[in-house]
């Protein structure tokens, strides 16, 4: 195995990481979406949204990732979360 092939073989492994991690992320989205259907908050809650940002651009900062990278990243998954937070609600 040359490196090229090793590093794609590290790559593909990261990758299926990283889609747990999200599928663990969305879960626990499922179980808030939940527990505000039953408390009766607000699925868009903007102050927390923002500290979400805030919090994970400046943890990114240090690993040389760029802060525009990371919005637009943030925005899409809240975007997807708040998607499956009103699929929640609906079947509740």
């Amino acid at each position: 195995m040359n490196d090229l092939e090793i590093f794609r073989t590290e790559l593909d492994e990261t990758d299926k990481n990283l889609i747990d991690y999200f599928s663990m992320r969305f879960k626990l989205i499922e179980k808030i979406g939940k527990y505000k259907k039953k408390n009766n908050i607000t699925l868009l809650q903007p102050e927390r949204w923002q500290q979400v940002l805030d919090s994970r651009k400046a943890y990114w900062k240090d690993k040389w990732i760029k802060e525009s990278f990371i919005e637009e990243v943030w925005n899409k998954i809240h975007k997807y979360s708040l998607e499956l937070e009103k699929e929640k609600w609906k079947k509740d």
